[in-house]
């Protein structure tokens, strides 16, 4: 078993519109919607906020709106839309930072981040021109968007009326000038990448039996295929921005070149007689800076990435082990059993502080534990075993006080309740004989003929302990351990 990766911090900029109107017969894109729902199921990912953008829509409020509705019914209590710029970066000057930008900025301020642009940059250009100080922390730039030649069009479609617009860069050519001439590491995931993917009802209709995302997605996506079945003569359609979302899922799904890019003028594809700016990015650009161009995604990437929004069960939402509680008597005693019996340390947080909270009495904790009328007074302290990688969070509690008496120690094989945990040692006949010893410890056979014993036909040793808390432990020798300290 390989090293857990740590998440990626992720903030996403999006144009969320998912199928509005934008006239009596065209429908606004619906891909910023998998690109989301794909993130906040995938354990790779620790989406930390969500700001507005335009690009889909002329109008801020739209996009805002729209991305608040969707985290409202399925993202997490943690993720907060925050609307961005109302107008391009170039219309700025003089006006108040967008709280979009600010609030990305304070999230960088916590620490390393990823920046998924799906729509216009201007809040990522505005980021990059107001924090400067903070740009280390940006870990890359995800953006959809570029093209290798002016020549190359985005048609999908059989009867296509017009090519697609390079939507997010036309969106704001002035926010990508600004960004292409910082240091930040760029990497665009352009249409070339994107339109061998595709979205065809076969794959709406086994989203209607999937999760509550994914059947609200497909409903969303229905006059949006219709569209580009009827208007562009396509068989599906292309979600552009779930593909820029993978890259942060598994950035293996891509092969990509390290290429420079640079923004140059011509004839406009998209309306005639009029020049236009495109973001080219090729092998044969000599001028501009380098970045890196994703130039096609594995087909292994759409089974996952549905199956990621389709998925009913827990797989995708639940991370890890978290910890372990325990309501004791006396914090400082408790400490001391489980350092000097265990090995524990005192547990500290991302920033050094420990995990020690005294006399904690916020009402929102009363409430999250059941105690319907808000009242609370209890101790806090967190536990940390530096080899196994548990967490045991030990509570006092002050107010209210429940019974004061350990109830009767069920036996190993009584139905009902968490009956051990388990810890994997090195020697089990060693710590046994160290555990023995030790004040507070109960083997669970008081007999001095109690020892472990190796399993006939296993390579597994065990024997089991209860704490002066009433939690029976199992020590355990014989199975092989992972480096993400679970067993294999």
């Amino acid at each position: 078993m390989s090293e857990m990766r740590k998440q990626k911090r992720v903030w996403i900029d999006t144009d969320i519109t998912l199928g509005r109107k934008n006239s009596l017969v065209s429908y606004c894109d619906v891909d910023d919607g998998y690109a989301i729902a794909a993130l906040l199921r995938s354990v790779e990912v620790d989406v930390v906020g969500i700001s507005s953008t335009l690009g889909n829509t002329n109008d801020i409020a739209v996009s805002t709106q729209v991305a608040k509705d969707f985290i409202a019914r399925f993202g997490p209590n943690s993720v907060v839309v925050n609307q961005g710029a109302s107008t391009p970066f170039e219309q700025q000057d003089g006006q108040a930072l967008p709280k979009g930008v600010s609030a990305m900025a304070e999230a960088l301020a916590a620490g390393p981040l990823w920046i998924l642009g799906i729509g216009a940059a201007t809040n990522i250009a505005l980021l990059a021109k107001h924090y400067p100080q903070l740009l280390g922390n940006i870990e890359k730039v995800v953006l959809l968007a570029g093209r290798t030649s002016i020549d190359q069009h985005f048609i999908s479609g059989h009867h296509q009326p017009k090519p697609f617009r390079d939507l997010n860069f036309e969106a704001d050519v002035v926010a990508y000038k600004y960004l292409l001439d910082s240091q930040l590491d760029i990497c665009l995931v352009p249409y070339q990448a994107c339109q061998p993917f595709w979205l065809t009802q076969h794959d709406l209709l086994g989203m209607l039996n999937g999760s509550s995302v994914a059947r609200y997605l497909a409903e969303k996506s229905e006059p949006w295929l219709l569209e580009w079945e009827v208007v562009f003569g396509a068989s599906g359609f292309n979600p552009f921005d779930l593909i820029a979302a993978a890259y942060l899922i598994d950035e293996q799904w891509f092969s990509s070149e390290h290429w420079q890019v640079e923004i140059v003028q011509g004839p406009s594809d998209t309306e005639k007689g009029k020049t236009k700016d495109y973001l080219i990015c090729s092998d044969t650009v000599n001028s501009g800076r380098s970045v890196e161009y994703c130039t096609a995604i594995s087909e292994q990437s759409k089974a996952v990435l549905l199956e990621r929004i389709k998925s009913h069960d827990m797989q995708h939402f639940v991370l890890g082990m978290s910890h372990v509680n325990i309501i004791v008597d006396d914090i400082s005693k408790a400490t001391e059993f489980y350092q000097r019996t265990l090995g524990f340390v005192l547990a500290k947080d991302d920033q050094g502080q420990l995990m020690d909270y005294q006399g904690v009495t916020m009402s929102s904790f009363a409430l999250d534990a059941g105690l319907s009328d808000g009242k609370v007074n209890v101790d806090v302290r967190f536990l940390h075993h530096p080899q196994a990688g548990l967490y045991l969070e030990l509570m006092h509690y002050n107010y209210p006080q429940g019974k004061q008496q350990l109830p009767s120690q069920p036996k190993t094989y009584d139905l009902g309740g968490p009956r051990h945990i388990a810890m994997e040692v090195s020697n089990c006949n060693e710590v046994f004989n160290y555990l023995k010893k030790q004040p507070g410890v109960t083997m669970i056979n008081t007999s001095n003929d109690y020892h472990p014993n190796k399993l006939d036909g296993f390579p597994i040793t065990f024997f089991y302990w209860i704490d002066p808390y009433g939690v029976q432990w199992e020590m355990e020798e014989g199975r092989q351990m992972g480096l993400s300290r679970s067993i294999v």
